[in-house]
């Protein structure tokens, strides 16, 4: 009774720590950019988009696409990268500085219109995702920085105000 117990549980054990190191290596880019844009506090996500892709390249062979499994979010801070619960094991959120994205057109296999992400911190890791999906964050980006300018108005009005009295 006990040796088959053993032998069920090494028997078991095998497979499911195989598939463990292989999705541990598969998340080495994600990785890589987690050691420097980690999101420890997100903060407001102001508007999200869910079931997004994103591909990761870098400088050695393959890549890796999270089609569909990747919730993009815009921050005050910047861009929020998260995956899905059921796909986040070792991949924590990325909360990426605006400052931080150099962007530019890149054309991605049968893909269609995609654009390319370098980061500053991390360079030697790529992120491209769809046209359409950049052009949604430029909208969100905009649309925040609207209402940063008219909360600013808003202050100093508030700060004239104030001093007035």
């Amino acid at each position: 009774m006990i040796t088959n117990l053993l032998f069920y549980l090494v028997g078991y054990s095998l497979p499911v720590g195989l598939m463990g190191m292989m999705w541990k290596a598969n998340a080495r880019r994600w990785t890589r950019l987690a050691q420097t844009y980690r999101a420890v506090d997100p903060g407001i996500c102001i508007r999200k988009r869910t079931m997004q892709t994103v591909i990761l390249v870098a400088g050695d062979i393959g890549w890796n696409s999270y089609k569909g499994i990747v919730t993009v979010g815009v921050t005050r801070e910047g861009i929020l990268l998260k995956v899905m619960p059921l796909f986040s094991i070792f991949h924590p959120p990325l909360l990426i500085p605006h400052a931080d994205c150099h962007i530019e057109p890149r054309r991605w296999y049968l893909i269609g219109k995609t654009v390319q992400y370098t980061l500053r911190g991390v360079s030697d890791v790529k992120i491209i995702i769809h046209d359409d999906t950049q052009a949604w964050i430029e909208s969100q980006v905009a649309s925040l920085a609207i209402a940063r300018a008219d909360n600013r108005t808003c202050d100093e009005e508030f700060a004239g105000i104030q001093a007035a009295r």
